[in-house]
């Protein structure tokens, strides 16, 4: 926050969303006591699909145009918050824009789970519009709210990964362009640990049967019919998948550096890894999916607003972009 406040421009407002967290909120007071930062916060968690949702609910009932988003566990460049400001001004016609994400960790765990993850999101791809692959990391990310679906769930909060992955999808298909960009910059802190990197790119794995494999969330993931074909098939399949996965996460690191290639084998694991929850998820889909809110609710913190906000209670305040 120290980072983004240094950049911002006038009229800026900062939204942070706290879901559920267990940790005390005293560090945030001195920010609190500023007339541009504001916190909303979740009775219980409900996971980041929802925790977007929550934010970019707030920032229409505020009647802002542009919303800039990060996460807790990356720190912005210099040129963040002005750098999407420029980029959208420059193209008004495109929905969303997407920069670039640079890994940080110390240890070998740290480096794996930055190839597994930025893969689609390295500082030196040229700016393109976003075609093939499909995703661009929503943290770091700006949308136009007026070119969003205009619903309160904007984010599909079933899933509990892959939320980006279905609303670029869902924007191209409905004929709105998303962008990436190598600037701005962000540095996003890398898991550290084995086991959670494991955890992490598993999970990834549920939402690839569900949208990449399953028609982007279509009844047929939930059909027993369809779920006992494709386990069959995918079960035999699952190391050509898993192989494929890790070429094509692998390549683009390659051309930078070779000795990345040594990373093959750990790659192919967690590829491998990745095949065993898309198995999870057709056997169980259900049970790997999130239970959606009946409507978009959060609590103002420290604030002089109502106690809660609900979908269609509007908030109002001044016009600006909201990071």
């Amino acid at each position: 926050m120290q980072a983004l406040l240094a950049q911002a421009p006038a009229r800026t407002e900062f939204l942070l969303v706290d879901d559920a967290s267990t940790e005390s909120l005293d560090a945030l007071r001195p920010l609190l006591d500023r007339d541009n930062v504001f916190l909303i916060s979740h009775p219980d968690n409900q996971g980041v699909a929802a925790a977007r949702n929550s934010a970019l609910h707030w920032c229409r009932h505020r009647g802002h145009e542009l919303v800039i988003m990060i996460d807790s566990d990356c720190l912005p460049g210099p040129d963040f918050i002005s750098t999407h400001l420029d980029m959208h001004r420059e193209s008004p016609g495109v929905a969303c824009i997407g920069g670039a994400v640079v890994g940080r960790g110390s240890s070998a765990w740290a480096r794996l789970d930055g190839i597994m993850s930025w893969v689609h999101a390295a500082p030196h791809y040229p700016r393109h519009t976003v075609e093939t692959p499909y995703h661009l990391p929503t943290t770091n990310f700006s949308v136009k709210l007026a070119l969003l679906p205009n619903r309160p769930f904007v984010f599909d909060e079933r899933l509990r990964t892959g939320e980006d992955c279905l609303l670029i999808r869902e924007l191209r298909h409905n004929g709105q362009r998303a962008e990436f960009s190598p600037s701005p910059v962000i540095y996003h802190r890398d898991r550290e640990r084995l086991w959670d990197v494991v955890r992490h790119h598993y999970a990834w794995g549920h939402h690839q049967y569900f949208i990449q494999l399953g028609g982007d969330l279509s009844p047929r993931v939930f059909n027993p019919l369809y779920r006992l074909a494709f386990f069959v098939v995918f079960f035999w399949l699952w190391p050509l998948y898993s192989l494929a996965g890790a070429v094509l996460n692998l390549v683009p690191w390659l051309s930078r550096r070779a000795r990345n290639i040594f990373w093959m084998p750990a790659v192919y694991a967690l590829w491998l890894c990745k095949g065993a929850a898309v198995l999870e998820a057709a056997v169980r889909p259900r049970a790997v999916l999130r239970a959606a809110r009946a409507e978009v609710t959060y609590n103002p913190v420290l604030s002089t607003t109502p106690a809660a906000v609900a979908e269609g209670a509007p908030l109002a305040g001044r016009a600006g972009a909201a990071p």
